[in-house]
């Protein structure tokens, strides 16, 4: 009795599932998709976000070149000041 136990295994493979794609059996698909559903709303706002800054400096790109290098300069500060200056002032203190 004590050898038959030794040779079964404790962990058996299910049989009545069946796993079509090797990937199914790397991830989690269905955590996957609720991942994919949580993150899709935020890459709608950086994308429009982004698309804000495109639609701005090809309306000055049709201006002429000196206006479109002002825009891109100004663009640039504004990035950079405005966003360091709200990320102190969202700091608790």
């Amino acid at each position: 009795m004590a050898s038959e136990d030794c040779k079964s295994p404790l962990l058996l493979q299910p049989t009545d599932i069946s796993c079509s794609r090797w990937c199914s059996k790397l991830i989690d698909v269905e955590e996957a998709k609720n991942q994919l559903m949580y993150a899709l709303p935020m890459f709608v706002v950086n994308g429009c976000f982004y698309l804000i800054n495109l639609v701005s400096v090809m309306f000055a790109g049709h201006l002429g070149k000196l206006e479109l290098a002002a825009s891109n300069l100004a663009n640039s500060w504004s990035m950079v000041t405005g966003f360091s200056f709200m990320v102190k002032l969202t700091e608790p203190r």
